[in-house]
């Protein structure tokens, strides 16, 4: 390694410890230019490749180092890895096996091989090499969120909820914990507690619209329609071709008394996928809402032989979303509508967890109480009078 090459690997490693990722690639990849030969540059500006999200170009240095150093296991692991984000769970699933077979304790192997394994339905053999690796990392939130969620694949929900929580108390904000213990709740109708949770990840992860999702079922579990549709909107701006979002939004415009919405959301999902079934339910469940029971009829009916929309539907739809639109929204029968019995979750047979009592104050201070909508700003602007602030801090106009 040249002065050069060194002084500017140096610096990489500097700026990668402090945080600045960005400005230490561009210095690893200065390095590797200056001293293309050097294994551990090539390794290190691999590594932050990956970091980075550059996974092709992370995937064709890793590639490189372990053809011309087969005996190097961290890169081979850390190719692994690559695959596995990349979807290449087979080639994956093997680096991952030579480096334990060499290395037992491998923890990057031992926490990607038990990742492949989860993602092949494996779940008695994923536990294997998590436990083996919680005995190493008995502490990290990674490792009991990914064990936890074996636990719940394998319905074994409490112990699922404990390890998600012991992550939690490690790291209050790691994101897949508060998202894995949401859904693990939401099947005991621990609605408040999903909104706090949903809402700190939502907060943690703008652009990701997974933890909205979660938000609108809980709400609209609890009842409260408004804000589950605004939330499922808001899902659906980060992500505007996810089928089961649009499905989500037909069935509370339905609920809602938006006929013309219901109608069009499921529409779309149709487009997206007319392989799916759920678009295709909530158009049969909008036509029926709005007693068009033989057009309702016919869909279902399509539906259930496995067939595409017929055509003359489509149009019928269409002219009622056309009718539709200019005519004044109308309201539900009642705004704490219960889900109906087919579209809510299962309960599962474990016992139903107690709620906790003794949380923090501070916790409740940064996620606020999910049963209390923030009031509204008595000397706000008069563009904002008449408008009422959802759990997400959205102005949402008073339809009262």
């Amino acid at each position: 390694m040249t002065a050069a090459a060194r002084k500017a690997f140096e610096e990489a490693v500097s700026l990668e410890k402090s945080g600045d990722l960005d400005k230490a690639l561009v210095s690893y990849l200065k390095a590797q230019e200056l001293a293309p030969q050097d294994t551990e540059i090539a390794y290190r500006t691999a590594c932050a490749l990956l970091q980075a999200g550059y996974l092709e170009e992370a995937q064709s240095q890793l590639r490189r180092i372990v053809f011309a150093e087969p005996d190097h296991l961290s890169a081979r692991a850390s190719l692994g890895n690559c695959q596995l984000l990349l979807g290449d769970l087979a080639n994956a699933k093997q680096n991952f096996a030579e480096v334990l077979e060499q290395t037992p304790d491998n923890r990057n192997a031992l926490y990607g091989f038990a990742s492949v394994l989860l993602k092949e339905d494996m779940t008695a053999d994923a536990e294997v090499p998590v436990r083996r690796l919680m005995g190493l990392l008995p502490e990290s939130p990674a490792v009991l969120s990914l064990f936890a969620e074996i636990q719940a694949k394998s319905d074994q929900s409490t112990a699922a909820i404990a390890a998600y929580r012991k992550a939690l108390k490690a790291a209050p904000d790691y994101v897949p914990a508060l998202l894995g213990l949401s859904e693990i709740l939401i099947r005991r109708k621990r609605f408040d507690e999903i909104i706090e949770l949903t809402l700190r990840a939502s907060q943690l992860t703008p652009a990701d619209p997974l933890p909205l999702e979660l938000m609108s079922d809980a709400l609209s579990g609890k009842g409260a329609l408004e804000d589950a549709y605004e939330a499922a909107e808001e899902a659906l701006k980060r992500n505007p071709r996810s089928v089961p979002v649009l499905v989500r939004l037909s069935v509370l415009a339905r609920k809602l008394g938006r006929p013309a919405a219901g109608l069009k959301f499921a529409l779309t999902g149709y487009d997206l996928d007319n392989k799916a079934q759920g678009p295709l339910n909530a158009l049969g469940a909008a036509l029926a809402a709005q007693k068009h029971a033989n057009q309702a009829r016919s869909v279902l009916t399509a539906l259930s032989a496995g067939k595409s929309l017929d055509p003359e539907i489509r149009r019928f739809v269409e002219n009622l979303i056309s009718a539709e639109a200019g005519k004044p929204r109308t309201e539900p029968v009642s705004a704490e509508v219960k889900p109906a019995a087919d579209e809510e979750r299962p309960q599962e047979k474990a016992p139903v967890e107690k709620p906790e009592k003794d949380r923090s104050e501070a916790a409740t201070q940064e996620t606020g109480s999910a049963d209390k909508k923030p009031q509204p700003d008595p000397e706000a602007s008069s563009d904002a009078q008449g408008q009422i602030p959802n759990v997400l801090g959205l102005q949402r106009q008073d339809k009262s």
